[in-house]
């Protein structure tokens, strides 16, 4: 109990280096070390070293208090002509620039309003303020963006803005954005460079400022005269000419660099993690740039390297996103009944994903930052898979294939398929890691070496997998029951015990749909719907029947699950067939081949996309890996 309840002290250190939200990259980074720390069980516990770093963070403070710069109030809010409880808040000549702006581009799109209740407050709701009671949408200590995508407008992922036609792709269009924002007097003789259109209030006349490139003017006091705050609002409507805001102001990057600077020094005190670990980590994050690169220079998508991705127009990850601000707005606003409905009252959706991301955001804003940490766990649960099969040499060959090399890509088998699918706001990457996660606890041939904590971490992580991945509910039901009907056979019936309370959130699910929709559905009611059962018993049945253009569909459905083009994933499915009949093998291997085959079978009748299937490859690779490496050392013998 001591040892959790200091591991959580450490990481709370971490926290109060950087603040809420924690949503830059030295706070992920810094956690994400502590994280590995934690778990590979390399936390150093001296009370010298830990009463150094609680002064660390105390003089951390002290010298934030001191520098910081007072709040700047700013209002972000999706603007349409139509918005009635907007218009009410903003001064006459705003909302007449604005209208005229809008009309005037004459977009293919409506832009909607999102405020279609009585409100007292207009602007939208930001997870930024979480802990905060903002006068708008949130309080920011500097300006300083180059675009929208660098300012984390969480109202951009609502699902209502999804508007892809005309040719706009994923991007979507570009839905016009206003911000208001009131500066206070200690933001005089700063310097206020823009592009793009700002509205400020001067001797009470609103001025216009326009321009298509960087101009800057000298914020005097003048601006203020008698009054708290400047009033400064911007318009953001044309893709052409975005909108960027820069107030040179060097203090916040100061109290940045000074709160990396003490949580490096936090962990250099407290850690003990060695170059082996620390490559893990750094290729973990390599990964996430990486695909954050490709997905902005060659997808040409909007950068996500802020941290808060703008989800692909038309995509699950749009819905699952709008879903979890529902539900954080709705937390915010002491509504607890509503963030537990999860924004349905029959999930059609996979649920996981907006829980996930509704308990992270309170903590990382509007970010992913707290889904990223999950996903870059990855290396550890695939390295200690790979120590249990491989020498030394050849576990750092098989990583080399996982970070960089990706020659096993066909199965999962590359992190950063992890990054691409929780970048672009899929369960299926976090739900990969859960199902591996438990799939290493629970692949061991000596039933003693399974802990009562073991067992319930592998149950909770397993009902974790399906809630994010519904697919693989086949394959895990039948794997606990053959691990039960195992323990039962060996006498170890208390075992079943902790693996059985683990899995229960499980039924959660079914709980939510029956209370709030008044029907029993075990998960989702999307799992006979056509778009989602490509192949149904009927058109399996019209095939038997000799119809040649149903087989022809079944065909070029398997031809995306199995590629024929493509002999190894014969190779793996070959694979588990042998050990499930090979005499030599264990009970234990075997009813995970077995598993993974009825895994394998859901794909004769749903779609077989990498990431719908990458789990269950991916467990099957790994089972397959000893029995591969035997074949080939034989093999190799033989030659010899």
């Amino acid at each position: 109990m001591q040892k959790y309840f200091l591991n959580i002290i450490i990481l709370l250190l971490i926290i109060l280096c950087f603040g809420l939200p924690l949503s830059n990259w030295g706070a992920f980074i810094a956690i994400l070390v502590i994280l590995y720390a934690i778990i590979l069980n390399k936390i150093i516990i001296k009370t010298n070293f830990l009463i150094l770093s609680i002064g660390i963070v105390f003089s951390l403070t002290i010298v934030k208090i001191n520098m910081d710069n007072e709040y700047i109030h700013m209002g972000e809010q999706i603007y349409s002509p139509d918005d009635s409880y907007l218009e009410e808040v903003l001064p006459d000549k705003v909302a007449l620039l604005a209208k005229n702006e809008w009309n005037n581009l004459d977009q293919p799109f409506n832009s909607y309003p999102n405020n279609t209740e009585n409100t007292s407050n207009p602007w939208a709701f930001s997870a930024d303020a979480f802990f905060d009671t903002p006068k708008m949408t949130r309080s920011i200590k500097n300006i300083n963006f180059k675009n929208r995508y660098d300012m984390r407008i969480g109202v951009l992922n609502n699902a209502k803005y999804n508007y892809f036609g005309n040719n706009y792709g994923s991007s979507g269009a570009y839905y016009p954005l206003i911000f208001s924002f009131l500066l206070p007097e200690s933001f005089s003789s700063e310097k206020l460079c823009w592009s793009g259109k700002l509205i400020i209030e001067e001797n009470n006349e609103w001025i216009e400022y326009y321009s298509e490139k960087i101009k800057c003017i000298l914020l005097n006091k003048n601006y203020w005269g008698s009054k708290e705050y400047l009033k400064i609002y911007a318009l953001d409507f044309n893709k052409t000419i975005p909108l960027s805001i820069k107030i040179d102001n060097n203090r916040q990057l100061l109290l940045y660099l000074l709160s990396i600077f003490s949580s490096i020094i936090i962990i250099l005190l407290l850690t003990n993690l060695n170059r082996y670990d620390v490559s893990l980590i750094s290729l973990s994050v390599l990964c996430i740039l990486i695909y954050m690169a490709d997905q902005y220079f060659r997808g040409e998508h909007p950068s996500s390297f802020s941290g808060m991705p703008y989800m692909g127009r038309g995509n699950d990850g749009l819905t699952h996103y709008s879903f979890a601000r529902e539900m954080v707005e709705a937390l915010y606003n002491n509504n607890i009944k509503e963030w537990l409905r999860g924004s349905e009252d029959i999930f059609y959706m996979m649920p996981g994903m907006r829980y996930l991301l509704g308990i992270s955001m309170p903590f990382f804003g509007e970010s992913i930052f707290g889904l990223l940490l999950l996903i870059s766990l990855t290396p550890i649960v695939i390295r200690s898979l790979l120590q249990r099969i491989f020498n030394k040499k050849w576990e750092l060959i098989m990583l080399s294939c996982f970070f960089i090399i990706p020659i096993f890509e066909s199965f999962g088998f590359f992190q950063i398929y992890f990054a691409k699918y929780t970048i672009e706001g899929f369960g299926a990457g976090i739900a990969i890691l859960t199902f591996i996660a438990a799939f290493s606890i629970l692949w061991k041939d000596d039933d003693n070496a399974y802990g009562k904590t073991e067992l319930l971490k592998a149950g909770f992580l397993l009902a974790l997998a399906i809630s994010l991945r519904p697919n693989f509910l086949p394959t895990i039901f039948i794997l606990l029951s053959g691990i039960s009907i195992h323990f039962i056979y060996t006498k170890n019936f208390i075992k079943i015990l902790p693996l059985g309370i683990g899995f229960s959130p499980i039924f959660l699910l079914t709980f939510h749909n029956f209370f709030f929709g008044n029907k029993f559905v075990p998960i989702t009611n999307s799992a006979t719907i056509g778009n989602n059962m490509r192949n149904s018993p009927e058109q399996w049945r019209e095939c038997f029947n000799a119809l040649p253009g149903s087989c022809n569909k079944i065909f070029d459905h398997i031809g995306v699950w199995v590629s024929f083009s493509e002999p190894w994933y014969i190779l793996i499915i070959g694979c588990l067939l042998f050990i499930i009949f090979s005499k030599k093998l264990t009970l234990k291997n075997k009813i995970f081949a077995f598993s993974l085959v009825c895994g394998h079978l859901v794909f004769l009748f749903y779609e077989g996309v990498a990431r719908y299937s990458h789990g269950i490859w991916l467990a099957s690779f790994i089972l397959c890996l000893p029995i591969i490496k035997q074949k080939i050392i034989h093999t190799y013998k033989m030659i010899r």
